[in-house]
């Protein structure tokens, strides 16, 4: 659903020349507009047809165009080059701010099932529900195009920030598909309304879980994937000099990798040789991504 390969193929050669922050940005903004245009037709659309499920969405979109409005400047701020005071850069403020998101994401799910439950309570019948499928046939293509491109930018970048954007918008396409089956089937059970908006709203809760489990894997400094830290160790392990490997050290902070490591060389080696033994290291490493940030030291094995 979200790995075509021709269309994977036509943006790599659009952006081929693009970084991967400037990439995350373009897919932050590309949330902003696409959150702003679906706020207004979904409030026309709620006028129209009276639906609690159009009500959450349209409020879920609004949440949507905060969350990426903040993940925007989030982003600008953390490519900003280190200062006096944040000599490791700023690339962690991804991290708070996917915690902000989550904060965001919580709330909307709550909102959602107080106004499903509500609707239980009190059943409103729908109105013009040709006009409500109508404006959701059209966010659904808006939001599908959208969430492609941020799982596109995510596979690129790893970018929490991006990853978390494109799961608010996730839950906005299954809450689209939801609210059209939903003013479908109302005509015939006054109840489908809100057992949409709440099953949506639970849904949006879930996706809180994992925002925050992303969030806390930069936040904490958990070391990368398995699969990434055998690849260092094995570009360590072939590189001429080295024989073995002291110690191992790597974590991530926004789309940005660390990786440091204490190698063993020979100890008759001279000093000179060590240090292009350390440089070759680091200029090997620097290749597993576009952001990574290498320091490699040696010393003799006693």
């Amino acid at each position: 659903m979200f790995n075509i390969s021709f269309i994977d193929r036509i943006l790599d050669a659009i952006f081929k020349n693009t970084s991967h922050d400037e990439l995350a940005r373009k897919s932050i903004a590309l949330g902003v507009i696409t959150s702003l245009f679906l706020v207004l037709i979904k409030f026309g659309a709620w006028l129209a047809t009276n639906s609690i499920s159009m009500q959450a969405s349209m409020t879920d979109s609004i949440l949507d165009a905060l969350s990426s409005f903040l993940a925007y400047h989030a982003l600008v701020f953390a490519s900003s080059n280190f200062d006096e005071n944040h000599n490791f850069g700023h690339e962690k403020v991804e991290g708070i701010v996917a915690l902000l998101q989550c904060l965001l994401v919580i709330y909307s799910g709550v909102f959602i099932c107080k106004e499903g439950y509500e609707m239980f309570v009190e059943p409103r019948p729908i109105e013009n529900s040709a006009v409500g499928i109508a404006v959701m046939a059209v966010s659904c293509i808006a939001v599908y195009q959208l969430v492609y491109f941020q799982a596109y930018v995510t596979k690129k970048t790893k970018s929490i920030l991006v990853k978390g954007d494109s799961l608010h918008y996730l839950s906005d396409l299954l809450m689209n598909f939801g609210i059209i089956l939903s003013l479908v089937l109302s005509q015939y059970c006054v109840y489908v309304d809100a057992i949409c908006g709440v099953g949506v709203g639970i849904y949006v809760l879930c996706s809180a879980v994992i925002i925050i489990r992303n969030a806390l894997i930069d936040l904490m400094d958990e070391a990368l994937p398995k699969p990434i830290r055998k690849k260092i160790e094995d570009i360590i392990l072939n590189t001429k000099g080295i024989t073995g490997i002291k110690s191992l050290r790597t974590r991530s902070a926004g789309m940005k990798k660390y990786i440091e490591a204490r190698v063993y060389v020979d100890h008759d080696i001279s000093l000179k040789d060590a240090n292009k033994i350390s440089k070759t290291t680091e200029e090997a490493l620097s290749k597993i991504d576009e952001k990574v940030d290498v320091i490699i030291k040696a010393e003799a094995k006693e």
